[in-house]
């Protein structure tokens, strides 16, 4: 009995550091050219429910243009379609706990193709924690994000507190926003701010994207940092997520214009990375061939 416990606890000590030193926790590079593991968010409100529109219109695998390896993500929104999404799902990215993702966006000289009197809202990255669109529909939330939540000087329920990047109509930045918990008001209600970031952009080039982040209530352990190509754009010390939630929600890459009737959008991504604390910005970047 004494020799079977001591095999046991051998074990024990061999397998906790093994387990302790994963590092990438989530791949996608398409070179499998299947749907089956990737995370793909539509709506009903899309061009089509076909299976073949789904995955050789609204999301396609191309051969060109291709960050690294063999393939690549295309997504197309036409007109009548609402978004063409992919990522990480929900409640993969914990409270308290460090990630860092790498991504690759192509941005081609005809993304954006507009309707008249339409304003653009495309938005090609987000990061929501759970339940937020719930409590904001609820009124739980509240998103202040640079007073747009004031009608008549009155505060009201706008939008959903999560961060997310923006594409230009030009083409010529990246705009990102960072949400970020302020607090509560008198009623118990939760309010989020946010803070705007400007990131160069250039056409028809892969951009390499790698971000390093710590979602938490607490803005002494939250952080986000976003570089491009290399170089530091944000660094934020921030509370992402409110008291009480215990982990993001969806982190999402490609295109969403929040309703149909905005025009078209089309984008390319690749190379996207997931890694915990244990990795680092070299191993979620995307590869050269």
């Amino acid at each position: 009995m004494g020799i079977l416990k001591l095999l046991l606890l051998s074990t024990i000590i061999v397998l906790l550091p093994r387990h302790s030193l994963a590092k990438i926790i989530w791949t996608n590079t398409f070179e499998d050219e299947v749907y089956d593991h990737t995370y793909r968010q539509f709506q009903s409100h899309q061009c089509s429910s076909n299976l073949d529109y789904l995955n050789n219109s609204l999301f396609k695998f191309v051969t060109s243009p291709v960050r690294s390896g063999k393939l690549a993500m295309q997504h197309h929104i036409q007109n009548c379609d609402e978004r063409s999404e992919l990522g990480i799902p929900h409640g993969v990215l914990k409270e308290n706990q460090e990630y860092w993702i790498g991504w690759s966006y192509f941005v081609p000289t005809n993304f954006l193709k507009p309707v008249a009197g339409k304003p653009d809202r495309s938005i090609i990255q987000q990061m929501l924690y759970q339940a937020s669109f719930r409590e904001q529909r609820n009124g739980v939330t509240l998103f202040e994000c640079n007073g747009k939540s004031r009608r008549g000087g009155t505060l009201r329920t706008r939008g959903v507190p999560g961060s997310y990047m923006t594409i230009s109509p030009s083409g010529d930045t990246f705009d990102y926003t960072v949400a970020f918990y302020q607090g509560q008001d008198s009623e118990g209600r939760y309010i989020f701010g946010c803070k705007n970031f400007s990131i160069p952009a250039r056409l028809d080039e892969w951009e390499d994207f790698v971000m390093n982040v710590q979602p938490a209530s607490d803005s002494e352990q939250g952080f986000v940092k976003i570089w491009k190509n290399g170089k530091l754009y944000v660094n934020e010390k921030v509370a992402l997520l409110r008291p009480g939630v215990s982990a993001m929600g969806a982190w999402k890459i490609g295109v969403y214009v929040g309703d149909p009737g905005h025009g078209e959008r089309l984008l390319y991504t690749d190379e996207l990375r997931v890694g915990n604390a244990n990795s680092s910005f070299e191993e979620v970047s995307p590869k050269d061939n």
